[in-house]
């Protein structure tokens, strides 16, 4: 049986979330550990039944993003694969189980991207999820989302974990898990799209003009960094990303 630790952080989001999503995680089987890195001013008060289960870690780390937080996941040395899911997401019930079986028919791979699912419908989160494909072409590494995915431990580290310049808090408040799956991919890592590893995931929140402007500009400047810190390492490959950002926004615009 693998060792498995199951890494959730949580800044700003209500108790009832993020408790929904460590109960979730402590339900799967018992080989699994699972790690909160708490990055509020105070540490949330979850109710006993999570606070006495000796399986899981309440880390308090006050840094600013998700990134540093993540990377200060403190797993024991013989863990073997981690889980990152987000606090406003839950492992579907039997997730770990479906993840061992698939360890074990799949040997060579090193990462897998689960899929994301609304709460509210059940459908995917993303239009990339419900197209699918295969991580051996470098266009699919997107596949891989912040919300659910698996990687060895050994090669998390190998990779130098997340880059801390990007994702939510950090300098370019986005990209930081594709930046993950194409330091994967560049280095010759496996990955596999697994949609059978669901996560739920409430839905997408609805809010006013200005606030879709400003996150919409921070996960382009995020993107735009993304493309640049590849490129200068002679990646030609990623231009690619960089006609999806010039592209797709054309794609949503109505002509008449």
């Amino acid at each position: 049986m693998q060792k498995i630790t199951i890494i959730t952080n949580t800044i700003r989001r209500s108790i009832e979330l993020v408790e929904k999503s460590i109960h979730a995680s402590l339900g799967q089987n018992d080989s699994v550990s699972v790690i909160l890195i708490d990055q509020n001013s105070e540490l949330l008060d979850f109710s006993d039944e999570v606070k006495n289960n000796a399986r899981f870690k309440h880390l308090h780390c006050q840094v600013p993003s998700v990134s540093m937080a993540r990377n200060q996941a403190q797993y024991s040395a013989d863990t073997e694969w981690l889980i990152f899911c987000d606090d406003d997401g839950y492992l579907q019930s039997g997730y770990v189980d479906q993840l061992e079986i698939l360890i074990k028919k799949n040997p060579d791979i090193d990462l897998f991207a689960g899929s994301i699912k609304r709460i509210d419908n059940g459908e995917f989160y993303s239009k990339r999820h419900a197209i699918g494909g295969n991580m051996k072409w470098f266009w699919n590494a997107k596949l891989l989302m912040g919300s659910n995915f698996v990687i060895r431990s050994s090669v998390f580290e190998s990779l130098g974990k997340f880059d801390e310049l990007f994702g939510a808090g950090a300098p370019y408040g986005s990209s930081e898990e594709t930046d993950l799956a194409w330091n994967a991919f560049f280095n010759g890592f496996k990955m596999s799209y697994t949609p059978e590893l669901v996560v739920f995931h409430v839905a997408p929140f609805a809010s006013d003009a200005s606030t879709e402007l400003k996150k919409a500009f921070r996960y382009g400047l995020g993107k735009g960094a993304l493309v640049r810190k590849w490129l200068f390492q002679g990646k030609l490959v990623v231009l690619q990303e960089l006609l999806e950002m010039l592209i797709l926004p054309l794609l949503r615009v109505p002509f008449s």
